[in-house]
């Protein structure tokens, strides 16, 4: 009909520009999306630290003393944490005598700690995922993988993304070069962690250990001493550089796993060599490291949670891991 107005198709140079208006407003929102998403999950993991903090300290109460970074006995046992005299080698990881304290206590009871924590009778409890062990940042969750052991032969295990922290390497302390040595001289006690290895080699042999610790004996003081800290992605291999290798499972991967525990060495910048001067997300080769957007994160010995930098300096690091080495800390060390 005349004067009837006739509606004009979008021409393709307009469809254009509405796309290439939608792509920018995407573009400019999933880095935000991103942000919102990774601050979750580092409060999730901060979280979970905190959880585990508790039940660390409901322990010490229970037993006046701190849970060690893992048990390793031949002969004689460790008859205050359960574990029987024999001949034949006993060991376990730290997070197994906490199970009772993060609401895992049917784990706990279906746990064999007379026998080896990679016996065929405690393999359904090791390879059980545990969610509070598992940072939300990382990739993927519940990995679930084996490893071959010389004794025990295949063993199915769960990995955890967290880690006690139990010595520095003496270069860290005041050394002027970076040489591969755990003790530090004639103090070297000193200069331990808090949640050691409970140990028992053999009689008279130097790698014994047979202590249990107490926040009494945090001498450095509580607030300034970390026990547990991020160790994420295992059993991948992670460095600054991204992921490395997936076929050979890092030593300690499993949240069961005696080895879980480690002692801060360092890594070269790019995570290809240690001991070196990065201490903080440079490998997750038994060294702190985590998913997260510029540090870790990492538990104290009083309970509380921080996020330590990942350029701070390492001897800084070594300062915050000692128990009782008399150390100096500045209010803006960490």
């Amino acid at each position: 009909m005349p004067g009837t107005l006739r509606r004009r198709a979008f021409t393709l140079i307009e469809l254009l520009v509405v796309i290439a208006i939608i792509a920018v407003l995407i573009g400019l929102l999933l880095p935000a999306v991103q942000k919102v998403r990774e601050a979750a999950a580092r409060a999730k993991c901060s979280n979970n630290l905190k959880q585990l903090g508790l039940a660390i300290h409901n322990y010490h109460d229970a037993n006046t003393f701190l849970p060690p970074g893992g048990i390793d006995v031949t002969g004689v046992g460790a008859p205050k944490l359960g574990v029987p005299a024999t001949a034949q080698r006993i060991a376990h990881g730290w997070a197994m005598l906490i199970l009772p304290y993060i609401e895992q206590d049917a784990m706990f009871r279906q746990y064999n700690i007379r026998l080896d924590w990679r016996h065929p009778a405690n393999q359904s409890v090791v390879s059980s995922p545990i969610a509070i062990m598992q940072c939300p940042s990382v990739f993927s969750s519940d990995r679930i993988f084996t490893k071959t052991d010389t004794t025990w032969g295949t063993v199915k295990q769960a990995a955890g993304d967290y880690s006690a922290d139990n010595g520095i390497n003496s270069a860290i302390k005041d050394g002027t070069s970076w040489n591969l040595t755990d003790d530090l001289g004639t103090d070297g006690a000193k200069y331990r962690g808090v949640m050691r290895v409970y140990r028992y080699d053999a009689p008279g042999s130097a790698n014994n250990e047979p202590n249990l610790y107490a926040l009494t004996d945090v001498t450095d003081g509580t607030s300034n001493t970390l026990v547990i800290a991020e160790n994420a992605g295992r059993p991948q291999l992670w460095t600054s550089r991204g992921l490395q290798q997936t076929t050979n499972p890092v030593s300690g991967s499993a949240w069961a796993d005696r080895d879980n525990e480690y002692i801060t060495h360092g890594f070269s910048a790019d995570g290809t060599s240690s001991p070196g001067p990065c201490g903080i997300n440079c490998s997750n080769d038994n060294e702190i490291f985590a998913f997260h957007t510029n540090g870790a994160n990492v538990l104290f010995a009083d309970g509380s949670v921080h996020f330590l930098q990942k350029d701070m300096k390492i001897r800084i690091l070594g300062r915050l891991i000692t128990k009782a080495g008399g150390e100096v800390l500045g209010a803006n060390d960490f």
